[in-house]
């Protein structure tokens, strides 16, 4: 009976070396089943490109609002939204309300007056000049009387840019045309070369004076934009906006142009962000530089800025890079075996990496099937950071 027992007791040892013999077989088997089974990639050359990509709006380099600095009613316009326009083209005519017409026949009076003035000073001191040829009069008074005639020059100078300045600005009313004897009506004018690529109110409507809000306001009658300096106004955010600098190319892409990249520059980055949907972004325009009549104002446009570039580089997929303790290493397959290696890493675009020492092309390393990095027994963490 004892002896029975003894067997029992042998017999159910044995049983238990066994199925932990079977148990550990499987589980070294299942390791060795993941790092074997994992992907595998060849370190070969290629380039890279570092890149930042952002959407944003195209709109034009030099646009002006077309604005009158009297409140009055619009009686009629000279041309028409999508309309080319030259410097100086006449775009609207301005009737202005009774007071401010009162203003512009008092600006004109004063302009017919000193013209009147210029014309009286100029026939003296050509009749002074003469006469000093004669050896009539001295050279004192000839210089008198032209002196007298710069002032006259001067003086009108000034009232024509009163009246400017009352109607709208330089440049943007024409002064050449305006009826001085008695015709209130204005005319405003383009200051540049560019389209009409809005009008925004109608013949008989009520315009109000530029002068008349605090910050440049008044009524936008139309917009006048040279469409042949477009730019892309888009917002980057805080991580990304300490890798660009001004004159950095990108590649411009638009949905709405199929198959065609145009080249662009950072323009100009702002020094200053603001909070957008809880992030923090910074203002940035490229500047589109063979722009065609295809961009439009208000264009949705995709922006590659380009970081840096590396070409001819060894490379491998991001996921196969792992960091430990601040090194950045890779497993690589020697002779069967899985072998840890230091690496130093140079830039990444979104899959691979440029690895700068510590591989050879041709060698073969070790990546996870899995989005993240291949990690096994917890070795370092995947994806980790590229060291320069």
């Amino acid at each position: 009976m004892k002896n029975k027992k003894k067997y029992m007791v042998i017999g159910g040892i044995v049983l238990i070396t066994v199925i932990i013999a079977i148990i550990g077989n499987r589980l070294v088997r299942g390791k060795r089943n993941k790092v074997s089974g994992s992907q595998t990639t060849v370190v070969s050359r290629d380039k890279i490109i570092q890149k930042v990509t952002e959407s944003g709006t195209v709109e034009p380099v030099i646009s002006i609002d077309i604005k009158s600095e009297l409140a009055g009613e619009v009686i009629g316009f000279f041309v028409e939204e999508g309309e080319s326009v030259k410097k100086g083209q006449k775009l609207v005519l301005i009737r202005p309300e009774p007071d401010e017409a009162q203003k512009v026949a008092q600006a004109k009076a004063s302009i017919k007056s000193k013209q009147l003035d210029l014309e009286e000073a100029q026939r003296d001191l050509k009749r002074k000049e003469t006469l000093f040829e004669k050896g009539f009069i001295a050279e004192q008074d000839v210089e008198d009387a032209r002196k007298q005639y710069e002032n006259s020059r001067i003086q009108l100078q000034l009232a024509e840019k009163q009246l400017w300045a009352m109607l709208g600005g330089e440049g943007n009313v024409d002064v050449e045309n305006i009826d001085l004897a008695g015709n209130e009506n204005i005319t405003l004018t383009s200051s540049i070369n560019g389209v009409v690529t809005s009008v925004n109110v109608e013949e008989g409507e009520k315009i109000t004076s530029g002068t008349q809000a605090i910050g440049g306001g008044g009524t936008a009658i139309m917009t006048v934009a040279d469409l042949s300096k477009m730019l892309v106004k888009a917002s980057i955010n805080e991580v990304d906006i300490v890798k660009l600098k001004k004159d950095q190319d990108v590649k411009i892409g638009f949905d709405a142009i199929r198959g065609i990249v145009y080249r662009g520059k950072v323009r100009r980055i702002s020094p200053s962000g603001a909070e957008e949907d809880n992030l923090v972004v910074y203002p940035v325009e490229v500047e589109i530089l063979s722009p065609d009549d295809r961009i439009r104002p208000g264009m949705t446009a995709d922006l590659d800025i380009i970081i840096e570039e590396a070409d001819n580089v060894l490379s491998i997929p991001k996921q196969a890079v792992m960091s430990k303790d601040g090194q950045s290493m890779v497993l690589v397959k020697e002779r069967g075996k899985v072998v840890p290696k230091p690496v130093i890493t140079g830039i990444s675009d979104e899959i691979k990496t440029e690895i700068k020492k510590g591989l050879e092309e041709g060698d073969t390393v070790l990546i996870s099937r899995e989005q993240g990095g291949f990690n096994p027994a917890g070795f370092g963490s995947p994806g980790g950071r590229a060291r320069r």
